[in-house]
């Protein structure tokens, strides 16, 4: 009388006992998955290696336990909250196909409980290295490119799509930042050790600041044609272009620069309680935390 109450209630259904591996295998052939890119598609891919475990029940049989308890492997054998995550998405794609068709009526992927997720420690450019960057910067101009991504915050792609009016010499400011709308047009005073670099490259030809044979960089080119072999003839270790951020802002730290400022001239929104009360600093303001460093 139950099954036939709930026939009533959704005579239409496609495939009620569908199992998971043919619901996820209808996904997999439909134009919302074929709209993804290689790299997700195939991150999918991955998940369902893990997911597969459960193929073969019909997913009106699954419940959060049966879901919570591939994840809970998964956090066992030592993989990380990412691959934890994407497993989550993707059981609930599946289960957002299966409550279209009206196979269920409840997402039960979004209560899986997903394994602490890991802080690394952010590394940075110790002073030694930098020394070095500085030492290859006298006669290697791609140092002196590394050199003003530490020495200002900016991300490589916020760097390589500076153009020449977004750098004023006479009041020594750049103006610049991108993907956020804190981090847009922010001024970032141009610190004395990177000002030669900085009017070397704005004597250059081309449009923009930093260009090879006056032409613009892409992000990915410079990162592994410029920025890492530069890492290597300098002798420093193989960081990551975003730990340049991480060394611009411990510097800052370190030498009692004000949160506020710190904040305002790496471009991010989340100000702390007490930083929100202080007044937007002034360009001044900002240049004397910059050469506390």
């Amino acid at each position: 009388m139950q099954g036939l109450a709930e026939y009533h209630k959704n005579p239409t259904a496609i495939a009620p006992g569908i199992t998971l591996t043919e619901l996820r295998d209808r996904w997999r052939g439909s134009l919302a998955y074929t709209k993804l890119g290689a790299k997700t598609q195939e991150s999918y891919d991955i998940a369902w290696n893990h997911l597969s475990s459960l193929g073969k029940m019909s997913i009106k049989d699954i419940r959060v336990s049966h879901l919570q308890s591939v994840i809970d492997e998964m956090a066992a054998k030592g993989l990380s909250h990412s691959s934890c995550h994407k497993v989550k998405v993707l059981a609930g794609r599946i289960f957002k196909a299966a409550i279209a068709d009206g196979i269920v009526s409840q997402n039960y992927a979004s209560l899986i409980v997903l394994p602490e997720r890991e802080t690394k420690a952010k590394e940075i450019f110790s002073d030694f290295e930098i020394k070095a960057l500085e030492r290859l910067a006298e006669t290697d101009i791609w140092a002196g490119t590394i050199l003003i991504l530490i020495y200002t915050g900016m991300r490589i792609s916020e760097l390589l799509g500076l153009t020449k009016f977004s750098v004023d010499l006479d009041q020594m400011l750049i103006t610049g930042g991108v993907k956020t709308d804190a981090g847009k047009n922010r001024i970032v005073p141009i610190h004395p050790k990177i000002q030669e670099y900085v009017r070397w490259w704005y004597d250059q030809p081309g449009s923009h600041l930093i260009t090879r044979n006056g032409e613009p960089i892409r992000t990915n080119y410079y990162r592994t044609y410029l920025y890492y072999p530069t890492l290597e003839r300098a002798g420093v270790r193989r960081l990551t272009p975003h730990a340049t951020r991480h060394t611009f802002g411990t510097l800052l730290d370190r030498a009692g620069v004000n949160t506020k400022h710190i904040q305002e001239l790496m471009g991010h929104a989340d100000y702390s309680t007490t930083a929100n009360i202080y007044t937007h600093p002034e360009v001044e303001e900002l240049r004397k935390a910059v050469e506390r460093l």
